[in-house]
């Protein structure tokens, strides 16, 4: 394929995770509202596609609905795979194909359906926590299988649900498993002013669970939650050697 030059400049954050998405199979990503993940994954995705060196790649973006994919992912990837020659743009089907015979498409967790019975060479799985909890490890992961596909899991906490997990699965993860956590008043991204804004019209939960990716906070009633909040920012949480042989 000729050089294309695509209308994404990524920020340095961004750059991280697209260099982590490149040297390992899965990879987890906590990050604040309006960090930029979607138009991050859109074009990740795009780049597999285009570099894929396997026959007829096919991967997957998947949200919470597909109406949600369509509302929010959809411009991005028409707009990003604009300038490259050669594309096809299938709008029923949500479905961009590229001349090498790559393909990128969007589905939606609330009719899991749709996606079994293909492969996948890669798949971003947004808004994870929203999703049904056992699509990923019975639907998606075994569309994987035969061609090594990876998978990407990007969200904002939403309680401890099977996005949480997915975290700790990833924290505790050999070579394969990539983790970051980009809170907003550790990226810069949203101006200290308009977090200051935000964080007088929201509740101190809703604060923490949106902006500075807190699992605890969206947990309603929980007991201490906060204390566990400070805690953790304290760094007085971490994990011990822990052998179940001992008594």
């Amino acid at each position: 394929m000729p050089s294309v030059e695509i209308p994404y400049a990524p920020r340095p954050l961004q750059m991280t995770i697209h260099d982590a998405l490149d040297t390992h199979r899965f990879a987890v990503a906590v990050c604040h509202r309006r960090f930029g993940k979607t138009v991050l994954a859109v074009n990740h995705l795009q780049k597999a596609a285009c570099l894929c060196r396997r026959a007829r790649p096919r991967y997957a973006y998947v949200a919470p609905t597909y109406r949600q994919g369509k509302a929010v992912a959809w411009d991005y990837m028409q707009h990003y795979a604009a300038p490259i020659p050669g594309i096809e743009v299938n709008q029923s089907e949500l479905r961009i194909d590229y001349p090498n015979g790559g393909q990128v498409r969007i589905y939606g967790a609330d009719n899991p359906d749709a996606l079994r019975g293909i492969y996948l060479d890669g798949v971003v799985l947004d808004e994870y926590g929203l999703q049904p909890p056992n699509i990923f490890t019975e639907v998606i992961r075994p569309l994987l299988a035969d061609r090594l596909g990876t998978a990407f899991f990007i969200g904002t906490p939403n309680g401890k649900n099977q996005f949480y997990d997915i975290v700790q699965t990833a924290q505790q993860g050999a070579g394969d498993w990539f983790y970051v956590a980009y809170p907003a008043s550790v990226t810069g991204i949203v101006e200290a002013g308009e977090l200051a804004s935000a964080r007088s019209q929201m509740t101190a939960d809703e604060y923490a669970q949106e902006f500075e990716c807190s699992f605890e906070a969206s947990v309603k009633g929980a007991v201490y939650a906060r204390e566990i909040i400070a805690a953790r920012e304290a760094g007085r949480l971490t994990r011990v050697p822990y052998d179940p042989a001992l008594p």
